[in-house]
């Protein structure tokens, strides 16, 4: 088990200060004394990264790896300890790096399939989600936080970036609502309607809003009070929301399938 002396060691060997380990793991520096420390566990996602940027030397790990295996497989375990291996690997994907762009990628994708089936509800739905996201992923992808709120200010440094996503996902809460209203706005299509789906993609917006909203408060919390152990949200962030973006892919797949399976049953209905 790597423990805080150990995350020390690595980033002093490779010549990393606590400052720079911040900047690469965005986050700030009381966070990265809190992991030497002890004070408080770092996440699986950041441990890799942690690792990746005092460029161990991953080939002797894996080596290590096999020869547990090999043992594994002289006792009978070895199924076990490849599933524990692969959701090790699988969970490295767990990064906004990749995520992000692989949802705003399958939201395109449905929009698309929409316009291709020339129904404007599963073009709207997807669309609408899609612009919103974008346009947050963007704001942070450009620094955009970073240059109004100096790294110093702590205080509102917090409140743009948590309060920036829950006013994002709060808007998409809203333009879901009133999807129906705004479609008639942008479109003057007679297919416009109010569908089965449209009563659950902003209930999983409302748990998204919620989970910005804890980690603002738990943030506060922690800059205020100085509260080190409050970081169960925070530990946990990018988590709690790719759950929510799963299900909203998740809910986008089925209105398709039910969609194509409709327009099938109705082609062979005209035959």
């Amino acid at each position: 088990m790597i423990d805080g002396d150990d995350l020390k060691a690595m980033r002093v060997n490779a010549g990393i200060t606590q400052q720079g380990m911040s900047d690469k793991l965005k986050c700030d520096r009381k966070t990265i004394i809190n992991y030497e420390l002890g004070v408080s566990d770092i996440p699986s996602k950041l441990l890799f990264k942690w690792l990746s940027y005092c460029r161990l030397d991953f080939k002797a790990l894996l080596h290590q790896v096999k020869q547990i295996r090999e043992e594994a497989r002289d006792n009978g375990k070895s199924t076990l300890l490849d599933i524990v291996t692969l959701a090790f690997i699988l969970s490295q994907l767990w990064s906004d790096i990749i995520v992000t762009p692989l949802y705003l990628s399958l939201l395109g994708i449905c929009a698309a399939y929409g316009v291709y089936r020339k129904d404007i509800n599963m073009t709207h739905i997807p669309g609408f989600i899609f612009v919103l996201t974008a346009i947050n992923f963007a704001i942070f992808e450009v620094g955009l936080i970073n240059y109004v709120a100096p790294e110093s200010n702590k205080l509102l440094q917090s409140a743009l970036i948590y309060g920036s996503q829950l006013l994002f996902s709060l808007a998409i809460v809203l333009v879901l609502i009133f999807r129906v209203q705004l479609s008639r706005l942008l479109s003057s299509s007679n297919n416009i309607e109010l569908t089965h789906f449209d009563g659950i993609f902003h209930w999983i917006y409302i748990y998204t809003s919620l989970i910005y909203f804890l980690a603002l408060v738990e943030d506060m919390t922690y800059i205020f009070f100085d509260m080190k152990s409050w970081t169960l949200i925070y530990d946990n962030f990018e988590g709690l929301i790719y759950i929510s973006w799963a299900l909203c892919c998740g809910a986008l797949l089925t209105m398709m399938i039910v969609e194509a399976k409709s327009n099938r049953s109705g082609e062979a209905n005209a035959l």
